[in-house]
């Protein structure tokens, strides 16, 4: 997926999709993730393929989500082996800010093939699982404080921490930039609660519309346009009918995911009274790269002023910090107690080699016992250097948005690119609401527009999601296709080295058939067009008309190994 990056940036779409469905062994949450939002940014034409994979998406979340709600409601215990587990397999739990932007993501879907109910489905998703995540995060906090006590209470790891601070040498100024400790959490997306707000405005629904555009104020309330939706809600609402102008939300994501790559820390550890020097890996998150504010974006005769609604590699950056006091904590108790297995198993073949020597006996039980410990050692030491860097990539890393009242029928979108090259084309507005998306590349960019005939399948509609609750038994909540892959833990790799035995494997999970993608087409010079003298008044004034598995737990295992 790293190697595709520059492909994506170039707006190569069917080049990344390939590298999707070649990357991926598992088809997993992430796997449909990555190829239903690159799928959406081919066109059109490509969103009914995408509403499939990102549903199937969906799915697994929702399992995930009864699940974890399953785990949290029966004790702590659950978070704590969390924290001492392995965390890796081939799942995917996917991060608190990508379940809010797959709600999203199928949200603009949905508006795409004209569906605004289930697009509004979406919006409460949000909300609901939004509860989940938030227990989440505050029973793994309880969680890490517990099991750091108790590791303090066991010679063996007395010297395991949980903060990163004490890890030399890692880069803790990624994580602790102003733009990620301005943010309250790391799931809390300011520009998804307000195109929830604006889907249930336009269905109607003051009640469900007025808490989307408060949180929305809440976490940004800077976003002038934000204060002004609600202050016209009920007005809006009231004279729907009477409306005579498309009231259109724009929402323009630019910028790419920074990587996240493992990271390797050499780390001293006291064991027997001796440092033992030993390598660890931590998940870093790179530097942001290639930002772009829009710079001119105009409808018509009237300019859109963006503003910055959602920073989304902030979000990425919050999500890493939270979660480094597990990873820092796992990693220095897997290291100690690795080290203490080492000198255990020294001691005894030292004892061993004195008994033989007294007996007048060869050493060569000795030395057995010596090469079986570096065996044991050298491969929980390894197990350490792994860690999870994966993610959704193809995410924006910024989310802008505007407001506009604009004629009704077609109107001519303009926009400047990064390169600086500034393309046009043509879009339809229908009375009532509108969304009109960008995804700006490096030098061009995909649109999409609610209520687009293109978008929807000329055969049969993609089923929309179930707005049912999802039965607890995980695999009823996966559709036919899809089967859920059991996940290996650390042990399987070490029953392999000993005795060849090899955990049976499930089928991957069926991919969703998909046609074809298609090229998006590039800019070219028969539309590029100097951008004609606009209005000097930005048109957001203009809203006055419308009022305005758990792994096994690696510690247990040692103990029980050498005990």
């Amino acid at each position: 997926m790293n190697e595709s990056k520059e492909q994506f940036k170039n707006g190569d779409l069917q080049n990344t999709a390939a590298a999707i469905q070649g990357a991926f062994k598992d088809k997993n949450t992430l796997y449909f993730m990555e190829l239903g939002e690159v799928q959406r940014l081919q066109g059109s034409s490509q969103i009914p393929s995408s509403t499939q994979n990102l549903l199937a998406a969906d799915q697994l979340v929702s399992r995930w989500e009864v699940t974890t709600s399953d785990k949290l409601r029966r004790s702590f215990s659950g978070a704590s082996a969390y924290v001492l587990s392995e965390g890796f397999s081939s799942e995917y739990d996917p991060k608190p800010y990508e379940v809010s932007l797959l709600s999203q993501t199928l949200a603009l879907n949905h508006l795409s093939q004209g569906r605004w109910n289930d697009a509004m489905v979406e919006a409460k998703k949000m909300a609901q699982r939004e509860k989940v995540i938030e227990e989440l995060i505050q029973s793994q906090v309880v969680a890490v404080s517990n099991v750091e006590r108790d590791q303090q209470s066991n010679p063996n790891t007395r010297g395991a921490t949980s903060r990163i601070e004490n890890i030399n040498g890692y880069p803790i100024n990624l994580l602790d930039d102003e733009e990620t400790r301005s943010l309250k959490n790391s799931y809390q997306n300011p520009g998804a609660y307000y195109l929830s707000g604006f889907i249930h405005e336009s269905q109607g629904e003051a009640s469900l519309a007025a808490p989307g555009y408060r949180l929305a104020i809440e976490l940004r309330p800077q976003v002038n346009f934000f204060k002004t939706s609600i202050a016209k809600l009920d007005s809006n609402i009231a004279n729907q009918a009477k409306k005579s102008f498309a009231d259109t939300l724009i929402i323009i994501d630019t910028g790419y995911m920074p990587k996240i790559i493992p990271y390797q820390i050499s780390q001293s550890f006291n064991i027997g009274g001796n440092p033992k020097l030993v390598t660890l890996t931590f998940p870093v998150i790179e530097k942001s790269t290639e930002r772009y504010r829009p710079t001119m974006v105009q409808l018509g005769d009237r300019v859109a002023n963006p503003e910055l609604v959602a920073n989304i590699d902030a979000m990425a950056r919050k999500n890493l910090h939270d979660q480094m006091p597990a990873y820092v904590l796992r990693a220095s108790s897997r290291a100690l107690v690795s080290l203490a297995a080492q000198y255990a198993a020294d001691r005894a073949a030292q004892q061993a080699a004195n008994r033989n020597n007294q007996n007048n006996q060869n050493n060569g039980g000795a030395a057995l016992i010596g090469a079986i410990a570096g065996l044991i050692t050298g491969y929980s030491l390894q197990a350490i250097n792994v860690t999870d860097v994966r993610h959704w990539s193809t995410l924006p890393a910024q989310t802008y948005m505007a407001r506009m009242g604009l004629p009704i029928g077609p109107t001519v979108l303009k926009y400047t690119l990064p390169s600086g090259v500034t393309a046009s084309q043509t879009v339809n507005l229908v009375g009532g609401y509108n969304v009109v998306y960008i995804r700006m590349f490096r030098n061009r960019a995909t649109v999409l527009t609610s209520n687009d005939p293109a978008a929807i399948s000329p055969t049969a509609p993609v089923a929309s999601a179930p707005a049912v609750a999802i039965p607890a038994q995980p695999a009823s909540v996966l559709p036919a296709t899809l089967e859920p892959k059991p996940s290996e833990g650390t042990f399987a790799g070490f029953k392999k080295l000993w005795g060849g035995f090899q955990d049976p494997q499930s089928e991957a999970l069926t991919p969703v058939a998909t046609p074809a993608p298609a090229v998006p087409v590039p800019v070219s010079s028969s539309n590029l067009t100097p951008a004609p003298t606009p209005s000097n008044s930005p048109a957001s004034g203009n809203i006055e008309e419308a009022k305005p598995y758990e792994p096994p737990n690696l510690l247990n295992s040692f103990q029980q190994l050498f005990n």
